[in-house]
């Protein structure tokens, strides 16, 4: 009786002293996926980052040419009229672009 009395206690503490799960695999997977998920996102600012910067260069582009335009054709009236508009119509998509939201 005391030999079955020292297995079962010995069963016991075996259960006891059972290795749990390994949940330190469940947080590495989600330390990589937020990692990636911030290396994606960082991408993709990057990205559309440079794309407003072409944007803005070109627009600048636009209206230096369109300022030029005008400061040649300044013979004839109605032309000028027209290229003065489209000019202000630049200036001001330009100016929108540059503000900070």
């Amino acid at each position: 009786m005391v030999m079955t009395f020292v297995m079962k206690s010995a069963g016991r503490h075996k259960a006891m002293n059972a290795p749990e799960p390994p949940s330190s695999n469940s947080l590495r997977y989600l330390a990589v996926g937020v990692l990636g998920v911030a290396v994606l996102l960082g991408f993709y600012f990057i990205q559309l980052n440079a794309k407003v910067d072409r944007q803005r260069e070109e627009a600048a582009e636009r209206l230096t040419l369109c300022r030029h335009l005008e400061a040649v054709v300044g013979a004839t009236a109605s032309s000028r009229e027209a290229l003065q508009e489209t000019c202000k119509q630049l200036s001001e998509q330009l100016l929108e672009s540059a503000a900070p939201d």
